[in-house]
């Protein structure tokens, strides 16, 4: 008889498998109920539920079916994990990482527990334990693709630019088609000082060559191409007077995110008598940014849930005359989508401070200031068309404070700050504001940003302070603040703020200069270096631009000794921002419109075929 169970019981299970196979999950999870009716103690399953109810974001049903299936077979190491993803979901991050730290012991081989506990311990922001875990796990799996991506990301957070490229290229070594670690490594580039302009180029042409960034192109179901039409003479088809020009932005940062306060100008301010705007979202969760972002373009498009031949076509039937990218290499982007060239002429701007590689992106938007002429063109795919003033103009946050008073008249001494991301905060950087510290006796530092919630990395960095004669007492080392009010109201206490080398902050500069902040920069020689010296330019600043670390130096201390010019500045800040051009909206736009007719009316020059590109290095 429990010979005629048993077989009854296996071909429950085969039909549930089938079911599952069908995607039939209902039907399958009434079944394995039915089993577990006749059997209690079916281990089989009890594992099939909790992932089937996990899958259906029954977490809790999920939870006690990992439990009963632990109970039956209690040293199974993808069932330990298991729970643990659904015990993280669940918001329980000590019992998750107990459950991966418990299958790392009892299977130091098992890749997904230490992959899932370093996820883990990032999102707590515990960087220097995620980085042991998967250094760990690589003593044992030195090829392990996952396990050495998942290093080189977390490198990346904590500011090690070098030791997190290198594992990027260990990665591409492992699996040279891994588009989002060959896409990290070109970001990653930027941030160390070691690495010259020409090698990052030559990284953007290998990228480009890789089989997901050289799809062919798509068969456009409209077929003539706009760029080759004289704009005046355009017709619609039932209409006398001109089509209007059919632009697409395409990004994923349509929500609360940097892209955001620099788009949204551009998007209120369009001639609409003149240009159809569409957006291309590719975001998985909006937010109220994106509501607000939604009302100012005609047509909105969600192709999030789309495969990039899918995007590409509707963005071709959209019969887009000028498609423009925002995000470059950075998260979320959809470049492949863009090397299928679903519109007559693509540019790229904003997202991404350097070439996307890409032959079939003809344009890059910017300034003469963040790339002067006849120094970069050189390491581009793209023609670069400079807009007159600024590349970009800037949203200040509705929430944002008053300026505070001049925090060193009451403290009595000085305040410099940095708020920006800590990958750019190279050993280059320490090494210059160490000097900085030293000398402007009695003066602190403030380093605000997320990654400095971890003790482990904030010892770290205080380290390297030491190393540069800096008490660790003159340095404060804050995680952030919980809303962009408060975020923006911590410049209340800093008197100067240093800017980051060779890459500089843009959105963190913007907002220091708003709060009445002053900036000092150093100028670099690529784009990410330079938003600096195009910010400060624009603003009546160029003074506070450095060429040298020397002078970097020179300008800091000057600032420091002169209360009476940080207070004057500091209280025209806003005044002077308002009237320059990054805060000039309506006028930004009129200039990039112009940019667009200028990109549809003439042609792009084809400088970098694949047969020249070694020439052009």
């Amino acid at each position: 008889m429990a010979s005629d169970e048993s077989s009854g019981t296996e071909s429950l299970l085969k039909y549930i498998e089938l079911l599952l196979g069908k995607g039939m999950q209902e039907e399958a999870g009434i079944q394995l109920q039915e089993v577990l009716r006749r059997d209690p103690g079916c281990f089989r399953a009890h594992n099939a539920l909790a992932l089937l109810r996990a899958n259906q974001g029954h977490l809790e049903q999920a939870a006690r079916h990992f439990q009963d299936a632990l109970a039956l077979q209690p040293d199974e190491v993808k069932l330990i994990n298991g729970l643990g993803v659904v015990l993280q979901r669940l918001g329980r991050p000590e019992q998750a990482a107990a459950c991966y730290q418990e299958s790392i012991r009892i299977d130091p081989y098992y890749q997904e527990a230490p992959v899932n506990l370093a996820l883990l311990l990032k999102d707590h922001i515990r960087l220097c334990a995620a980085q042991r875990y998967l250094e760990g796990a690589l003593r044992l799996q030195p090829e392990s693709v996952r396990l050495r991506y998942n290093l080189a990301n977390t490198l990346h957070l904590m500011g090690e630019s070098l030791e997190a490229v290198a594992a990027y290229r260990e990665t591409l070594r492992l699996d040279p088609e891994h588009l989002d670690a060959r896409q990290n490594l070109l970001f990653a580039l930027h941030y160390a000082p070691q690495i010259s302009d020409r090698q990052i180029f030559a990284e953007h042409l290998a990228a480009a060559g890789t089989g997901v960034l050289s799809p062919e192109p798509i068969l456009s179901p409209v077929a003539p191409s706009c760029a080759a039409e004289p704009i005046p003479s355009r017709q619609a088809a039932s209409d006398s007077a001109p089509r209007r020009i059919r632009i697409g932005y395409l990004s994923p940062d349509f929500r609360g995110h940097a892209v955001a306060s620099f788009i949204e100008p551009v998007l209120r301010h369009h001639d609409k008598s003149r240009y159809e705007v569409f957006c291309y979202a590719n975001l998985a969760r909006p937010d109220d940014s994106t509501k607000r972002l939604m009302s100012l373009a005609e047509r909105w498009r969600d192709i999030y849930p789309m495969g990039d031949e899918e995007a590409a076509r509707l963005i071709a039937g959209d019969r887009i005359d000028i498609l423009v990218d925002l995000a470059g290499h950075t998260a979320g982007n959809r470049l492949p989508l863009m090397a299928r060239k679903p519109a007559p002429v693509q540019a790229t701007w904003i997202g991404y401070p350097d070439t996307t590689g890409i032959p079939q992106m003809d344009f890059r938007i910017t300034d003469g200031l963040a790339d002067p002429p006849g120094t970069t063109e050189h390491l581009h795919c793209e023609e670069l068309v400079r807009l007159p003033r600024t590349f970009s103009c800037y949203l200040p946050p509705e929430c944002a404070p008053a300026v505070a008073a001049l925090p060193m008249l009451a403290a009595g001494r000085v305040t410099f700050g940095s708020f920006n991301n800590l990958a750019k905060v190279t050993p280059e950087v320490i090494a210059l504001w160490s000097r900085v510290l030293l000398a402007v006796p009695g003066s602190r530092l403030v380093m605000k940003c997320p990654p400095l919630a971890d003790p482990e990395l904030c010892a770290l960095l205080l380290e390297r302070f030491r190393d540069e004669g800096v008490a660790a007492d003159r340095v404060e080392l804050n995680p952030g603040d919980a809303s962009p009010a408060e975020h923006l109201a911590q410049y209340g206490r800093v008197d100067i703020a240093l800017d980051c080398f060779p890459y500089n902050g843009t959105t963190t500069s913007c907002e220091a200069l708003w709060m009445g902040v002053p900036v000092v920069t150093l100028a670099g020689t690529r784009h990410a270096g330079r938003t600096g010296v195009s910010i400060l330019t624009n603003c009546g600043l160029a003074h506070l631009v450095a060429q040298t670390p020397d002078q970097y130096l020179a300008l800091a201390c000057d600032l420091a000794r002169d209360p009476a010019s940080l207070q004057q500045l500091r209280f025209g800040m806003r005044e002077r921002m308002a009237a320059s051009p990054l805060l000039d909206g309506a006028a930004l736009t009129r200039e990039l419109e112009a940019a667009f007719v200028g990109m549809l009316a003439g042609r792009r020059k084809d400088r970098f075929k694949q047969t020249g590109n070694e020439a052009a290095l």
